[in-house]
C-alpha cells in the first residue's frame, strides 16, 4: 500500500513538472518585465499559481470522489476549494491589471469576513480565549488578509516562499496537530498541495524560469492560514493565534519590521521596494542563492525550539505564550542586529 501511494504521488508531480514546463517553454502566458526594484535582470514568466492552484484542486476533487473518506468534513472542502478560487483569481487580475491596492483590498476583506463567518473558528489570544463572536470574526478576518499579503509581500526571491513552505510543513504535526502526520486526516491534504507544487518548484529554483505572481502567493497565503484553522474547528479546540508566528517565523518578522520602518519613513506601503532584510542580504556576499538558502534555514531554530517544547524536551517556561513570546523576542533581535550590520555595510560601501 505505502509503495502503490508513493508511485501515485510521483505520478502526481510528474503531471506537475510537465504542465509547468509546457507553461515556461510555450509561447502564451503572463511575463515579468524587471525594473530597478527587481532582484532578477531578465523578462520570465510569472502567474505560476494558474498551473498549481487548479491542479491542486483538481486533485481534491478526484480525491474526495474516488476516495470519499479520506476528506472527511465536505462542508470545509466546500470552503477551502471557494477561498482558492476567490485568491486565484483575484491574483490573477492583479497579475494581468494591476488592480489598485484598495479595490483588492475590498475584495479581500469582503471575503474573509463572510470566509471566517461561515467557519466561525474558536481563538485565543495570549492564551485568553475571544468569546465575543463579533471581535472574533473581525479580528480573525482582518488577521487572514494581513497575513495572505504578507505572503504575498514577501515572494520577492527564487524559492523563497516554496522552501520556507517545504521546511515549516514538517513540524506542522507537533505544532498545530496530528491531523497533520502522515496518518492523519489532513496529511493527504498537504501532500496533494505538495505534489501540485513540484513542477513550480523545479521552474522556480534559482535561477528561476518562473514566478507564481499574486495567483499564487495569495492562494498559498489563504492555504497556510485556512488549514489549521480547519482543523482547530474539526476538532473543536481553540486556536492559539500565536501559534501562526511559526508559518513563517521569517516573513512575519522581516515582513512586520520592514512595514513598520517604511511608515516611519512615511513611504507608500504599497509600493514595490527593495527594503526587506532578504532583499538587503542578496547584495552582500551571500547572493541570491546563499541568502535563499540563509533565510529559508532561518526558520528552522523558531519550528525546532517549539517542537522541543510541545515535545516537553524544554520545560523551564511556567507558560506557553510566554515561551512563544520569547522566541519571537529573540527572532526580532537577530533581525535588528543583522539590520543594524547591513546598515554599516552599505554605508562603508558608498
Amino acid at each position: 500500500m505505502e509503495f502503490a501511494f508513493s508511485v501515485i504521488l510521483a505520478i502526481l508531480a510528474l503531471i506537475s513538472l510537465i504542465l509547468h514546463a509546457t507553461y515556461v517553454f510555450g509561447s502564451f502566458g503572463i511575463k515579468d518585465i524587471p525594473n530597478e526594484r527587481s532582484l532578477h535582470s531578465e523578462i520570465t514568466k510569472k502567474s505560476g499559481g494558474m498551473i498549481f492552484v487548479p491542479l491542486f484542486l483538481f486533485y481534491l476533487l478526484v480525491t474526495y470522489y474516488l476516495f470519499p473518506g479520506a476528506i472527511s468534513n465536505a462542508f470545509h472542502l466546500k470552503l477551502l476549494i471557494l477561498g482558492s478560487i476567490f485568491f486565484c483569481m483575484v491574483g490573477f487580475l492583479d497579475d494581468l491589471y494591476h488592480l489598485s491596492p484598495n479595490i483588492r483590498l475590498l475584495l479581500e476583506f469582503v471575503f474573509c469576513f463572510g470566509w471566517i463567518l461561515c467557519l466561525n473558528p474558536s481563538i485565543s489570544l495570549l492564551g485568553h480565549l475571544i468569546q465575543n463572536q463579533i471581535i472574533s470574526i473581525l479580528f480573525c478576518g482582518f488577521l487572514l488578509v494581513f497575513i495572505v499579503n504578507l505572503v504575498n509581500f514577501m515572494d520577492g526571491l527564487d524559492l523563497y516562499l516554496v522552501g520556507t513552505i517545504f521546511v515549516t510543513l514538517i513540524f506542522w504535526m507537533i505544532i498545530f496537530s496530528p491531523a497533520f502526520a502522515p496518518k492523519g486526516s489532513y496529511f493527504l491534504l498537504l501532500t496533494l498541495l505538495l505534489c501540485a507544487l513540484s513542477g513550480f518548484a523545479f521552474f522556480n529554483y534559482p535561477k528561476a524560469k518562473l514566478f507564481m505572481g499574486d495567483s499564487g502567493s495569495l492562494v498559498l497565503g489563504f492555504l497556510l492560514v485556512s488549514f489549521p484553522l480547519l482543523v482547530s474547528k474539526e476538532s473543536d479546540e481553540s486556536f492559539e493565534l500565536l501559534k501562526l508566528f511559526f508559518l513563517f517565523p521569517v516573513f512575519w518578522v522581516d515582513g512586520i519590521l520592514t512595514i513598520i520602518i517604511r511608515m516611519c519613513q512615511k513611504k507608500n506601503l504599497f509600493l514595490a521596494h527593495r527594503e526587506h532584510l532578504y532583499q538587503l542580504l542578496t547584495e552582500t556576499w551571500l547572493g541570491k542563492s546563499g541568502t535563499t538558502l540563509f533565510v529559508i534555514l532561518a526558520n528552522l531554530p523558531a519550528t525546532i525550539f517549539y517542537s522541543l517544547y510541545k515535545l516537553k524536551w524544554i520545560k523551564n517556561f511556567p507558560t506557553e505564550t510566554i515561551f512563544i513570546l520569547f522566541i519571537l523576542s529573540l527572532y526580532i533581535a537577530v533581525y535588528s542586529l543583522l539590520r543594524f550590520a547591513l546598515f554599516y555595510y552599505r554605508k562603508n560601501l558608498a
